[in-house]
């Protein structure tokens, strides 16, 4: 059959550099017209059409380069790409984009290993984003991804403080381990994981007794780690330091000679890696175990005697506690926290509240609460 109007051009090339090229025929000048103008721009956004189509992985990967790589930070952009290569393309990624329908992705939401709500939002997430994005950009009439339904999810671990005794037992094991003022920093100066690995001599205002948090140190692309600004803005604060734990980092800091850089290193100098901060917490984790009478076979650990589920994170958490519990307000407390948000703040000292109404309602003696002296 012969087209009143015809037209190749390069959409792409191969992996060996060879183009892809893309015939467009019709006999009706608007019709011909769209079309050139439609494969000129995929290709103008770097995207590859082979053959008919492309497949779900294409299409993902293609949505990560060109859409998130420079809108969100490496460890955002690494989140995403580990959905993608581990949840999403195991599954659908062989189909071509065209044909995938809601139940297909219901389908991915279904096998995914975990049930965390928080794992499923995310992945959830990332699939309505790129059929959005896909549907945007003229390669599928509408998203199939519009009404997911999230499978029924686990019962969270939520987040606690410590409680007195293990206060208490953690600064014991802090005093005589290779970590204790790292774990002491994140405990009393409410400082992130990050943002602890990153304080430096500088950072200590010996006048005022008061650490500047003002960096934090981003595991995202390399072992390394990137030294960058905070959080956000919020996050560049001043707080207080407690006597004790100024004493000690005063010492460590004049028996290490250390006149500037990081207080926590490696052998070069640079920041911790991230391999070192893991098992410098592993570490700390189980000389707190031991300390508090875990027991012990062949020098493994058969019975513990700490909470294994005790993260970094726990210590800012008991930190924002210990702000509730001794009178500083929702504004303070989002400052010296370093929430960009105070309804984070907010939602914090809610849980809080409930967690002392809860532990002073179990200390009620029902029985007396309704005996009455004559």
């Amino acid at each position: 059959m012969k087209y009143k109007y015809r037209q190749t051009f390069v959409v792409g090339h191969k992996p060996d550099g060879k183009p892809i090229r893309k015939e467009i025929r019709s006999n009706n000048k608007k019709e011909f017209d769209a079309k050139v103008r439609y494969y000129r721009n995929l290709y103008a956004k770097g995207v590859q059409v082979v053959g008919k189509g492309f497949t779900v992985e294409q299409w993902a990967y293609l949505w990560l380069s060109k859409y998130k790589k420079t809108t969100v930070g490496p460890s955002q952009y690494r989140n995403y790409e580990t959905l993608i290569r581990l949840h999403i393309c195991p599954i659908i990624g062989h189909m071509d984009i065209r044909d995938v329908k809601p139940f297909h992705l219901q389908d991915v939401l279904d096998q995914v290993g975990t049930r965390s709500k928080s794992s499923l939002d995310k992945i959830m997430g990332t699939l309505r984003q790129m059929f959005d994005r896909a549907e945007v950009d003229g390669l599928i009439d509408i998203s199939p991804a519009r009404k997911l339904i999230r499978p029924a999810c686990d019962t969270p671990n939520k987040r606690r403080a410590l409680s007195k005794t293990e206060i208490q037992s953690l600064l014991s094991t802090a005093q005589h381990h290779r970590g204790g003022l790292w774990v002491r920093i994140m405990l009393q100066c409410g400082a992130r994981r990050g943002e602890a690995v990153a304080v430096r001599v500088e950072d200590i205002d010996k006048q005022k007794r008061q650490l500047h948090i003002c960096h934090s140190v981003e595991y995202a692309s390399s072992n390394g780690g990137k030294l960058k600004n905070t959080k956000t803005d919020n996050s560049d604060r001043y707080v207080p330091i407690p006597d004790d734990l100024f004493d000690d980092l005063t010492v460590y800091i004049m028996k290490n000679k250390i006149r500037s850089g990081f207080l926590f290193k490696n052998a070069n100098g640079q920041n911790m890696s991230e391999t070192k901060v893991r098992r410098l917490w592993a570490s700390f984790i189980r000389q707190w175990d031991l300390d508090c009478g875990a027991e012990t076979y062949r020098n493994a650990i058969v019975k513990h005697a700490v909470d294994q589920d005790i993260t970094p994170h726990y210590l800012r958490h008991t930190y924002a506690t210990q702000l509730y519990r001794v009178g500083y307000d929702l504004k303070t407390a989002q400052y010296l926290l370093g929430h960009a948000d105070i309804r984070t703040t907010a939602n914090i000292y809610s849980h809080i509240k409930e967690e002392d109404a809860a532990r002073a309602a179990s200390r009620i003696d029902v029985k007396s609460m309704w005996h009455f002296d004559d």
